[in-house]
């Protein structure tokens, strides 16, 4: 199966952008990233951002029938739990052909948002309007499901208010651009901010590990996190974290996920909820 690389999005912090009308605004999924290859209405491939062929992972999807004959379809493959798509618990549950148990608690959902290509007909540079209208031949089911449009603001009080990933903010005058980072085509990420009291740092080749206390919901808590880049840091500081969510580990601890040591201009752009 020939590589394709999908297409990128820039990540950006200025929440403005949710205020252009002329923008498509969709749920960023915190799933998979898929290529779906369709022959004869059904799929025979699914390959991941790496182009690693992950089909095998989904058995559900074995019995989806598609009302053409032939495609490339760009989507996302989720597992939700608690009205939310999860990574941890969740999709990485996905990791190897899974068991009964995994297919029965952890059920897998394909989003499809993007169209690359169908029964013969290239679409890559076609607008996103265009190539988002051959998706509405598809039929909807507890595996399947397109991607919906909202307004910016009120998508973003949705992504706060349920504490989703965040906001895919889309020109939908634009085309495909395989295997590039796209800046007309936007990603607005949730992240939340913490306090954290630094007990221990371990520095290593990819910055720093640091162990430290933190307050959520009234509660302390101990948490880790892996910072990149070089800082100062020193036992006893209280550094301001920025991360994206928050998993237990099983020697008890919190693990911020994908975390940053922020700076000033990246707080004003950081929601204030937190969670356990």
């Amino acid at each position: 199966m020939v590589e394709i690389k999908p297409m990128l999005f820039t990540e950006v912090w200025d929440k403005s952008v949710l205020k252009d009308d002329s923008k498509w605004y969709q749920t960023k999924e915190n799933g998979i990233r898929a290529l779906v290859h369709i022959k004869d209405g059904k799929i025979i491939g699914i390959r991941n951002r790496s182009n690693m062929p992950i089909f095998y992972l989904f058995p559900e999807f074995k019995n989806l029938k598609f009302p053409f004959s032939s495609g490339i379809l760009d989507a996302e493959i989720i597992v939700m739990k608690n009205g939310k798509s999860i990574y941890y618990g969740g999709i990485d549950q996905r990791r190897s052909v899974p068991s009964k148990k995994v297919l029965e608690n952890h059920p897998a959902k394909m989003i499809i948002f993007d169209a690359l290509q169908i029964d013969g007909n290239v679409l890559i540079m076609k607008p996103y309007k265009h190539r988002y209208e051959q998706l509405n031949v598809l039929q909807e089911n507890t595996n399947l499901s397109v991607a919906k449009n909202y307004g910016g603001e009120e998508l973003w009080n949705k992504v706060i208010s349920e504490d989703l990933e965040g906001v895919v903010i889309k020109n939908p005058n634009t085309p495909y651009e395989l295997g590039k980072r796209s800046k007309e085509n936007l990603k607005l990420k949730n992240y939340k901010l913490l306090d954290v009291a630094v007990t221990k740092i371990e520095p290593n080749e990819k910055g720093s590990k640091i162990f430290g206390k933190a307050g959520i919901q009234g509660k302390e808590i101990e948490v880790e996190c892996q910072i990149g880049g070089e800082f100062d840091l020193e036992t006893g500081s209280i550094q301001k974290i920025k991360y994206l969510d928050i998993c237990k580990s099983r020697d008890g601890h919190y693990r911020l996920i994908q975390p940053t040591k922020v700076s000033r201009q990246q707080i004003q752009s950081c929601t204030q909820i937190k969670k356990e």
